[in-house]
């Protein structure tokens, strides 16, 4: 398909800058010792596999380090390379030793700060690269840090890449991902670099860098087990996930970012993955009250709350049933419970059904945004592999839906009484939730603040998510 070549073709344009600073710029000279005190998929979080560290296919013209091949033959060293699910984030070392290791890692720190551009080329396509500092905690004895921007088929890609030595060695780490990769993240990863190349291991670096890589847990709740994962510390922030939907539907990105100032908990909706079911008929405050049993059994208090379509209704139910459990709701692309709904087109609902990735793409985002969902795709190719929601209870979900449009949950006939602070955001060309639903809604909840976002759709969170994660950070204070 179109969006496994981007994403392939993505990875080894990032993987390439690992190969211009080593292979592509100079020959390198592998020692078993020294392999030995490079990263290996033992020190990474599960989800991770090991990618070729060069490729002949690709090379890279970066004039300003010109000077850094004239010391490649002088010392020993070996790379790695790993990618995490089929595409990004990935991850390249090298590391050196011998008399002049120090030396040169002097003068790729000297020539890399005053770079500003570099051209990778890769089957016979060119792309520029924009080279600039960064400002980085410092990583073994000493270390420098310079961020690399690029863009590919519309996709913008950032990679960073952190000098460091430790010991007699000196290396360097780049950590590739969509948009701008997380410093944390990229921290984890390099002081677990300089911790083994010092001294021959390192302990793991944990699954909580990425939402992607944190582990499957399961709650015992008074509703059944629910499987969920969870990231960051801080408040909590409790996602809950749309029709049809995963945990391996959010867009880690979106989660990852949240994650920097937020305990986030993403689950599956009942019946789903690890999730018990409930008995029949599905209904929409029934999911309300799992989420409620589940925020009991994690112990998280009060909490902020975000529903994504079918989510902001159960968000909506929990609001109102549980409302001692619900600091702040943010409701992305929302649909009121009284009866007053908007429904979508039958097309629209046919083609979410459909199976076809090409027409559930289209359903989420505009035309001429192919960009932003080959980048969501890409994004959520990171999880391991799932099975997807059972064809019955994505049924039976949509009964549910269909009774909360109609008027018949309890809770949705009550949002007039939700108090708590309230954003409910949608973009302006959404197929699947006509704009009236969520300006119903501001109008319903007293208080709710109402943010638009032009030429984007049902995905707007995703699409739209640099511009988003502000906006909710903000929100929930």
């Amino acid at each position: 398909m179109k969006t496994q070549r981007v994403t392939s073709l993505v990875a080894l344009l990032v993987l390439a800058i690992t190969a211009c600073l080593t292979s592509a710029c100079g020959s390198s000279s592998p020692a078993s010792t020294l392999q030995a005190r490079l990263l290996s998929l033992a020190d990474l979080p599960a989800g991770w596999a090991a990618a070729p560290a060069n490729s002949d296919s690709t090379q890279t013209s970066a004039p300003c380090l010109s000077s850094v091949s004239g010391n490649a033959q002088a010392g020993t060293y070996a790379t790695a390379a790993f990618v995490e699910g089929t595409s990004v984030p990935s991850l390249g070392e090298e590391l050196s030793s011998g008399p002049h290791a120090q030396q040169r890692w002097q003068t790729l720190n000297r020539d890399l700060a005053g770079c500003r551009t570099a051209t990778i080329t890769i089957a016979g396509k060119k792309v520029t690269a924009s080279i600039a500092p960064l400002s980085f905690p410092r990583v073994g004895t000493t270390s420098a840090a310079f961020a690399w921007t690029l863009t590919v088929a519309g996709i913008r890609v950032g990679v960073d890449l952190i000098l460091f030595q430790a010991g007699p060695y000196a290396g360097y780490l780049t950590y590739s991902d969509l948009g701008s990769s997380a410093i944390p993240t990229v921290q984890a990863f390099a002081d677990a670099a300089a911790a083994k190349a010092k001294t021959g291991s390192t302990a793991p670096v944990p699954g909580s860098v990425s939402i992607a890589s944190a582990p499957v847990q399961t709650a015992n709740t008074a509703l059944g087990a629910v499987a969920y994962r969870v990231i960051g510390s801080g408040p909590p922030l409790v996602l809950i996930m749309g029709y049809g939907g995963t945990m391996q539907t959010w867009d880690r990105r979106l989660v990852n970012a949240l994650a920097e100032e937020h305990r986030v908990v993403i689950f599956d909706n009942a019946g789903i993955g690890g999730t018990a079911a409930l008995p029949a008929p599905l209904t929409i405050d029934a999911m309300a009250n799992q989420t409620s049993a589940l925020i009991t059994a994690l112990g998280l208090g009060r909490t902020d709350v975000l529903g994504w379509s079918m989510g902001t209704m159960i968000a909506q139910a929990l609001a109102v049933l549980h409302p001692d459990q619900v600091s702040r709701l943010v409701l992305c692309a929302g649909y009121p419970g009284n009866g007053s709904a908007v429904r979508p087109a039958q097309q629209a609902i046919n083609a979410l059904n459909s199976g076809n990735q090409q027409q559930v793409m289209a359903d989420l985002f505009p035309a001429g945004q192919t960009a932003a969902q080959d980048a969501y795709l890409a994004a959520i190719s990171s999880y391991p592999a799932a099975a997807p929601a059972p064809a019955g209870i994505v049924s039976d979900q949509g009964t549910a839906v269909t009774g909360w449009w109609a008027g018949d949950d309890a809770a949705g006939n009550r949002t007039g009484t939700i108090a708590v602070p309230t954003l409910i955001a949608d973009g302006t060309a959404d197929r699947l939730d006509p704009l009236a639903n969520s300006q119903t809604l501001a109008t319903l909840i007293p208080g709710a603040r109402l943010v638009l976002y032009p030429d984007a759709g049902h995905a707007f969170l995703f699409q739209d998510e640099a511009a988003f994660v502000p906006v909710i950070e903000s929100f929930l204070g």
